[in-house]
């Protein structure tokens, strides 16, 4: 290989490396939160879904150790949530939350950001739990 040959082949890697961090940092990672149960509820703070840049996140995912699988708790507006248990109800797999949607990696189900099976082979919604707000937080009802 030549200088030439080398340094278009160096200066095309620099280009795609270029092009793969900006299309990266445009993926966005789900906050988790980990949480306790007292009197069968879980409670987070609504300050969990304000980022740094003072955007608000969609949805959380919530742990608790004693729990066999997370919950995405997804926010319809500042009063409303939705609690999804992240089991798939066609073969158990745990779900991948995602902004408006869950799949699951195991045989390709999708469910919507209410739990609806969007895409099969699930039959069936994810679990959902209640839940409630006061000022500050949210809690869950397991």
């Amino acid at each position: 290989m030549d200088r030439k040959q080398f340094l278009r082949l160096m200066g095309g890697s620099c280009l795609a490396a270029a092009g793969i961090t900006t299309f990266l940092s445009g993926c966005t990672s789900i906050h988790k939160v980990s949480a306790v149960i007292r009197d069968n509820k879980l409670k987070l703070s609504k300050s969990e879904y304000s980022t740094d840049q003072g955007k608000l996140l969609e949805v959380v995912l919530v742990r608790a150790t004693s729990l066999a699988f997370p919950i995405a708790l997804y926010r319809i507006n500042p009063k409303e949530y939705i609690a999804l248990w992240m089991e798939c109800t066609h073969k158990g797999c745990e779900v991948n939350a995602q902004p408006n949607y869950l799949v699951c990696p195991c045989h390709g189900s999708e469910f919507d950001s209410k739990g609806n099976v969007l895409q099969g082979p699930a039959e069936t919604n994810l679990k959902t739990f209640n839940t409630s707000t006061d000022h500050e937080n949210i809690y869950i009802h397991l």
